[in-house]
């Protein structure tokens, strides 16, 4: 008995003589592997630095390379062209993506699609690039599932020895009792939990996100990833129907509405996979890696805080820049989140004779005091920017012989 007190701790040996209650267990943190969608058919100089950028923060590369799509004249291919020099420098794994357009009456046969396939295959190998898999990008209709797994399966004794066969998959795909039959025809599946509902419900919502994502992990027997959105996108009302624009401005007259995907939105829904315990969730892909002359995706700064784990913020400071009497007022967003411009900004100047002003704001005087007073615009017009993380924006100017700035920038 003497021997049992001797191994108990000295934290239970003082709670069974005073009494109190056990410490509350630590949470596991589960942790994942981090991919990026490469989404561009054409590849420029700017990816040579957003490559660079990325590498850090990413372990593995996914390529748009080729895609299967419906034209006014019948399917058509086109194919990327990816900088394969690049890719061999940078040395990170990387998966070819075939994308299938998900409205195709019938998918072209295994034997086409490798006639395809194989010059991309070949033109990455012969360059150094470290192929690890083929990715197939079909939305088949859940009545579909059947004949697509069919149709994986003709595919995949096609694949060479060292690449693997991935499939991506649409949360409606979890109501069909096909489902998890198509791991036996890929050795991984990655859901979409992005652009799956209609454009009136937005890119992205974490509470379905999360439903989709216990649902998959506890249906799918192979390796799962979770694709997440770092974009926006818009939707243009035409004459004859509605059409979603991405990356690439589409040549249609119309009227167009901002589809927004919050990154504040994704973050709950990375706190709460983080707290989860899902084995089966090896990893997330993020749509898409953020061009600097890409519009429509999130500045690299705020996606780089998600995969790090750091918690979002817009952080705004007031900075003047004086030149022979002239004041330039410039906004500096030192956070890692859009910043929206402040209702209002307060100076106190010396012999001031006035200035100019933009972005909507409009000098305002009393005495000694200036501010800056912004007019109501609406949202998503060219005259209501937003100021990236990292960046600064010029907003106004004031001829003064001395300008200080009041107060701290508030919306």
């Amino acid at each position: 008995m003497r021997s049992a007190w001797r191994r108990c701790s000295p934290w239970l040996l003082t709670c069974l003589v005073a009494g109190c209650t056990p410490p509350a267990q630590v949470q596991p943190v589960q942790s994942f592997a981090q991919h990026v969608y490469i989404w561009q058919r054409v590849w420029r100089p700017a990816h040579a630095e957003a490559i660079a950028q990325s590498r850090a923060d990413f372990q593995a590369l996914r390529l748009l390379s080729l895609q299967y799509h419906l034209s006014s004249t019948g399917p058509v291919w086109t194919t990327a062209r990816p900088d394969w020099q690049l890719l061999a420098i940078d040395q990170r794994p990387v998966t070819l993506v075939l994308r299938l357009d998900g409205q195709l009456r019938q998918l072209p046969t295994a034997a086409v699609l490798w006639q395809q396939l194989t010059p991309q295959i070949a033109a990455a190998q012969q360059a150094g690039v470290k192929l690890q898999a083929i990715e197939i990008d079909y939305d088949a209709a859940r009545s579909a599932l059947a004949p697509y797994r069919d149709w994986l399966q003709q595919l995949r004794p096609q694949l060479p020895a060292d690449m693997t066969l991935q499939i991506t998959a649409l949360p409606d795909w979890l109501q069909s009792a096909d489902y998890p039959a198509l791991c036996q025809a890929a050795d991984q599946l990655t859901l979409q939990l992005h652009s799956v509902l209609s454009p009136a419900q937005g890119l992205f919502d974490s509470t379905k996100a999360k439903q989709w994502t216990q649902s998959a992990a506890a249906n799918t027997p192979c390796p799962l990833f979770l694709a997440l959105p770092a974009y926006h996108s818009a939707l243009i009302t035409t004459a004859d129907g509605d059409r979603v624009e991405s990356e690439t401005p589409l040549p249609i007259a119309g009227q167009r509405q901002a589809l927004i995907s919050r990154p504040e939105a994704v973050a709950d829904f990375l706190s709460w996979l983080h707290r989860q315990s899902l084995p089966q969730i090896q990893g997330l892909v993020w749509f898409r890696l953020p061009l600097p002359d890409d519009q429509r995706s999130w500045p690299l700064h705020t996606l780089q805080a998600l995969v790090r784990g750091e918690a979002l913020a817009a952080k705004l400071q007031t900075e003047l820049t004086q030149d022979q009497g002239r004041v330039d007022i410039q906004l500096r967003n030192s956070g890692n989140l859009d910043a929206t411009l402040p209702d209002r900004l307060r100076f106190r100047g010396v012999q001031c004779l006035g200035g100019d002003a933009q972005y909507g704001y409009q000098w305002q005087q009393q005495g000694a005091e200036w501010w800056l007073q912004r007019k109501t615009i609406p949202a998503g017009s060219a005259e209501a920017p937003r100021i990236a993380p990292q960046q600064q924006l010029t907003v106004a100017w004031l001829r003064c012989q001395q300008l200080h700035s009041s107060s701290p920038p508030t919306d």
